[in-house]
């Protein structure tokens, strides 16, 4: 997988999620419930500014806390009794969460620069990288990880299959490593992880067409390079006919 997709997706994840109106569908209580909520949240945003100010939290860290206390808040607001907000205690508290929402807005603003300016950095050094320089050589877009298919179909703003047919793959040292072969198919070799490799080893398979001839259990190359070809439907290591993505190798 591109080394800069891991930043560029944490960024797009956390535009994504400022923006999202955090109270939760379906939740109700009663104005009494309500107003109890909504003066505890009062409590921990006036938390956050006093420890702000005291120098006992960082401003990025009242950002996190903020983001918390603020997904109980807009549901509790939408509860109280218009006794309860036209009273001084509401306006006092809608003072306070002002103050805590301009420290942690202004805290937000650098964390973007910075999520923004480690995403040019990393993608310059992808650039710079020998793997990407010998994909962009043989005329691919840029490289993946054999076992990170899935994730970069996924990933990919375009159509995933499309996607994956501009990159050169190789065995990336995450997932990748893992894979075994375990079933001779002519003319492919299927390999999947082990289900002692944990996450590694749920839909993580592949199989490989004009690759060397081997035995069961050997280890895919780690030095090869392949194409991505797309699915096929082969006969399982079971017996039962499995969809499974197809890569060749390059010679």
């Amino acid at each position: 997988m591109p080394i800069v997709s891991s930043v560029s997706r944490l960024l797009g994840a956390f535009l994504f999620a400022i923006v999202m109106t955090p109270a939760f569908a379906g939740w109700d209580e009663t104005p009494e419930v309500a107003w109890k909520g909504y003066l505890s949240d009062c409590q921990g945003f006036q938390q956050v500014v006093n420890n702000v100010q005291n120098g006992v939290m960082t401003t990025r860290q009242a950002l996190n806390r903020v983001d918390s206390l603020n997904h109980t808040l807009y549901v509790h607001r939408d509860h109280l009794a218009q006794a309860n907000l036209a009273s001084p205690e509401y306006a006092r508290c809608e003072n306070v969460i002002a103050q805590a929402f301009e420290i942690r807005n202004k805290e937000e603003e650098v964390l973007v620069a910075e999520l923004q300016q480690q995403y040019f950095k990393d993608q310059a050094e992808h650039q710079e990288s020998p793997e990407y320089k010998r994909a962009r050589a043989l005329g691919f877009s840029d490289v993946g990880g054999l076992g990170k298919l899935k994730e970069l179909a996924e990933d990919s703003e375009t159509d995933g299959e499309d996607y994956l047919k501009t990159l050169m793959i190789t065995v990336d040292w995450g997932c990748g490593r893992h894979f075994r072969a375990v079933q001779y198919v002519k003319p492919y070799v299927i390999y999947t992880a082990h289900p002692d490799e944990g996450n590694c080893a749920i839909y993580k398979g592949v199989a490989v067409l004009g690759g060397e001839m081997v035995e069961r259990g050997d280890t895919i190359d780690q030095d090869a390079v392949f194409q991505y070809v797309g699915w096929k439907k082969l006969e399982g290591p079971d017996g039962f006919p499995i969809d499974i993505r197809v890569v060749k190798v390059l010679k």
